[in-house]
């Protein structure tokens, strides 16, 4: 019936107070009420004693006597054992000494000696492991109808008035006894399962916090590289060209150099739109369809290749983030036909397919030099994170290409239902 626990942390998930920590406090403050009342008894019990008529000046010194050493006894040993684990000689010796003093009193005539039973039978529960506390019961019990026997001369007329109610004595300790046990006993194991629970709670949020961040650091490394990135790669491209027709062609530098400019304003754009986590320049102020007509002339007028849009269907209202994964596919599709395919002709196609399965698709086909996607897919980041975006949405990117005989990168989205 001792409180046993130990204060268990709630983990590092917030400012959890611990539930068997609570117990604890719960039962130290139980205990200062024991502490009181025990004593209190004792007191109590002494000035009645001393202030007995009816026994005599050897009887009311012996009941002093064992008063005062239940009391000094309780003070040195009890009082500290009381809420611990300590099962040991120092408990053993708390209850032969507690209950020797109860036979002195009964012994010398002190019938008020029988309130300290409410004290003395919970201290045997308290002191003493379960098992124990049974036959520390029956024995103590058995010793107090004993000595209620013995005052009556030891007669078989003492025996039989006796032995009934010390068994029924015994028996409602003992049911008592148990009953308060379990009730601690299920008290502190659901303490120290809901400080796992808490503790479980602070781990699992901590590690949502953590999957959070990456999935939020991947997020912005992917805009980066589907924005920032191949912008600069676009200004680069144009500066290079710039340099090449700066002496020949004065007129083509300047169409480069306005494309420059826009290709940078449009890349600052992008950049303050990532910084506030807002839509994609192209789409805050534009359809889907109208978005990638606009990547499609510009990596036109950057490339010289050319460049043919086709919208199959009419655009339905996607969700942002849907329309955001299409632009970002096709956005990184071309990025990829300017730095491998060696292409001449590319075909931007999105498609709208309305009807309970509705899909739209994006899909980029160039006429490139091509690829094994098998040996190559997992070594590009830009595919990777293209296929990352796609299935986040519950999308499916198809990558279909050969040596020689161009790519078509495809990515479909099912459209929500209605």
């Amino acid at each position: 019936m001792a409180a046993q626990g130990r204060g268990l942390s709630a983990g590092d998930g917030g400012p959890v107070r611990s539930s068997v920590a609570e117990l604890d406090t719960f039962w130290q403050r139980t205990t200062v009420a024991w502490h009181s009342v025990y004593l209190g008894l004792l007191g109590l019990l002494a000035l009645i004693i001393g202030s007995s008529g009816e026994l005599s000046s050897r009887d009311r010194l012996a009941g002093l006597l064992a008063l005062t050493t239940m009391v000094v006894v309780y003070l040195l040993i009890g009082r500290r054992l009381l809420g611990t684990e300590e099962h040991g000689w120092q408990a053993v010796t708390q209850l032969v000494v507690s209950w020797a003093g109860m036979y002195v009193l009964l012994g010398v005539g002190s019938d008020d000696a029988y309130f300290l039973l409410f004290g003395l039978i919970p201290h045997i529960w308290v002191y003493l492991p379960t098992r124990w506390a049974v036959g520390g019961t029956v024995v103590f019990l058995s010793g107090l109808a004993a000595v209620e026997v013995g005052r009556d001369g030891w007669t078989p007329e003492a025996v039989r008035e006796v032995a009934p109610q010390a068994g029924l004595q015994i028996g409602l300790s003992l049911l008592m006894g148990l009953f308060i046990s379990h009730v601690f006993i299920q008290a502190e194991k659901r303490a120290t399962l809901i400080d796992e629970l808490e503790r479980t709670r602070g781990e699992l949020a901590q590690l949502e916090h953590a999957r959070g961040v990456l999935a939020e650091r991947q997020r912005l490394a992917h805009e980066i590289h589907d924005t920032l990135a191949q912008g600069f790669t676009s200004i680069l491209t144009l500066a290079q060209a710039i340099e090449v027709a700066l002496d020949r062609d004065p007129v083509a530098v300047r169409d480069r150099l306005a494309l420059l400019e826009q290709t940078a304003r449009d890349n600052l754009a992008e950049a303050r739109a990532l910084v506030s986590s807002l839509a994609p320049v192209g789409l805050q102020d534009a359809t889907l369809p109208e978005a990638v007509e606009r990547i499609a002339a510009r990596f036109a007028d950057e490339t010289g290749l050319d460049v043919t849009v086709q919208v199959d269907g009419e655009a339905p209202v996607l969700p942002a983030n849907v329309e955001v994964v299409l632009l970002r596919a096709a956005q990184e599709a071309l990025t990829n036909v300017r730095k491998h395919a060696g292409a001449r002709r590319v075909t931007v196609a999105l498609r709208f397919r309305p009807g309970p399965a509705g899909a739209a698709t994006v899909a980029v086909v160039d006429d490139g030099r091509g690829f094994e996607p098998t040996a190559t897919t997992r070594d590009r980041y830009g595919l990777r994170g293209m296929r990352t975006r796609v299935e986040q949405v519950g999308g499916v990117l198809e990558i279909v290409s050969a040596p020689g005989a161009g790519t078509t990168v495809r990515a479909t989205v099912a459209l929500p239902r209605r």
